[in-house]
C-alpha cells in the first residue's frame, strides 16, 4: 500500500474518531478526496475491523472513540522492553520530564493483563540499569524547552553563551538545526550568524536566551553524522588520523569487548595483547581515552599522538615531582618511581 494511501486512511480514522458526525461529503473534503475514494476506504477500514456506524436518516458516518482502534496487545518481552525503559530512563538527564516518563509507564502497566503485570514486576524489581557520570541536568532544563520550541517553529534564538572556545561570553543568533545528547550532555547544534557557520553550543552553558519573531530556513543537506564526521566522540578535528595502538593483555578483553568508535578494528596477538585501528577526525578527544589506560596502552601510529601522549606524561610527571610511590595495603612490595 502506498505511503499516501495510508497517511489518507489515518486522517479517516481522526476524524471518524473526533465525536462528531460526519456526511460522506464531510469526510471527502476533511481529507481531501472524493465521495467514491472515501466510500472505498471506509470498505477498507470495515474490512480491517476498524468499525464504525452509519445511521441512515441523518446519511452520517461516526464511531465510539474508545472501541475504533483494537488495543494493542503487548507480548512479555515488548511490555518488560517499554516498562523497563520507562522506569530507568525516566532516572536520566537526558530526559526533560522524568514524571512525564514515570506515569506514562505506569499508565502502560495498569493496561497490561496481570499475567504480564506480574512477569514484568518480577523481572523489574531484579533489573538494574545504572548510566554513566553526566553533567548536571538542571543547567540544561532550564533552556532546552525553549530551544525544542524554536526548532519546531523554525524561529531564530538569540543567545548568551559561555564560550570555551573563546574564552568569554558571547552574544550569537543561531538557527538551530538539531538537539542532541551526546557523552554526557544536552547540545544544540545550529547555523551561527555571526561566524557564518554551523557551531555546537552546549546547552547548560547558555547564559540567556531569547527566541526571535523572524524565521530561518531549515538546511535540508544538514545531517547531523555529516558534521561529527570522524570525531572520537564529538569534537571534529581539521585532520584526518589513522590511530593504532596496542593495549596490553591485562585490558585487551575490556577494549575489545565495547564499540569505541564506528571505524575501529582489532586484532588479538599471539601474547594476548590487542591491536586497535581507528580513524578519527583529530587526535584530542581520543589522547584522553588512551591517557586513562596508563601504561597498559601504547601509540604505534601516528607520530603526532605519540607525541602528544609523550608530553602530557612528562607533564603529569613533573606535577608530582618527578617520583611516586605507593603503599597498597597489606602488599610487600611499591611501585617503582616514574622515570
Amino acid at each position: 500500500m502506498k505511503i499516501q494511501r495510508i497517511e489518507r486512511l489515518l486522517r479517516l480514522i481522526q476524524h471518524l474518531q473526533s465525536g462528531k458526525s460526519n456526511t460522506a461529503e464531510d469526510l471527502a473534503s476533511q481529507v481531501g478526496v472524493s465521495k467514491r475514494t472515501i466510500f472505498r476506504d471506509l470498505d477498507l477500514l470495515s474490512s480491517a475491523g476498524i468499525h464504525y456506524e452509519f445511521d441512515r436518516e441523518s446519511k452520517r458516518y461516526n464511531s465510539d472513540r474508545l472501541s475504533l482502534l483494537p488495543p494493542v496487545t503487548l507480548t512479555h518481552a515488548e511490555a518488560l522492553a517499554i516498562l523497563l525503559a520507562a522506569r530507568y530512563v525516566a532516572n536520566h538527564p537526558a530526559i526533560t520530564d522524568p514524571q512525564a516518563a514515570t506515569s506514562a509507564g505506569l499508565k502502560i502497566e495498569s493496561m497490561l493483563p496481570a499475567s504480564i503485570q506480574d512477569h514484568c514486576e518480577t523481572l523489574l524489581d531484579r533489573t538494574e540499569v545504572r548510566f554513566d557520570p553526566a553533567s548536571r541536568p538542571a543547567g540544561a532544563m532550564q533552556w532546552l524547552p525553549t530551544v525544542q520550541s524554536a526548532i519546531v517553529t523554525r524561529n531564530k534564538i538569540q543567545i548568551r553563551y559561555d564560550s570555551f572556545y573563546d574564552g568569554q561570553p558571547i552574544d550569537v543568533i543561531v538557527h538551530p538545526y538539531r538537539i542532541a545528547y551526546i557523552h554526557r550532555g544536552w547540545y544544540m547544534i545550529g547555523y551561527t550568524e555571526a561566524f557564518e557557520e554551523i557551531r555546537t553550543f552546549k546547552i547548560e552553558r547558555i547564559m540567556a536566551i531569547g527566541v526571535l519573531d523572524n524565521t530561518y530556513a531549515m538546511d535540508s543537506t544538514f545531517n547531523l553524522d555529516k558534521y561529527l564526521g570522524n570525531a572520537w566522540l564529538m569534537i571534529r578535528g581539521d585532520t584526518p588520523y589513522h590511530v593504532r595502538v596496542r593495549f596490553s593483555p591485562m585490558v585487551a578483553r575490556n577494549v575489545e569487548e565495547v564499540v569505541w568508535h564506528k571505524t575501529q578494528k582489532t586484532c588479538r596477538q599471539e601474547d594476548g595483547s590487542l591491536i586497535f585501528d581507528v580513524d578519527v577526525d583529530g587526535i584530542d578527544e581520543i589522547s584522553w581515552w588512551i591517557l586513562g589506560y596508563g601504561q597498559e596502552a601504547e601509540v604505534l601510529e601516528p607520530p603526532a599522538l605519540r607525541q602528544k601522549i609523550a608530553d602530557r606524561i612528562s607533564g603529569m610527571a613533573q606535577k608530582y615531582g618527578g617520583a611516586v610511590t605507593w603503599d597498597p595495603p597489606l602488599a610487600d612490595h611499591k611501585i617503582s618511581e616514574i622515570e
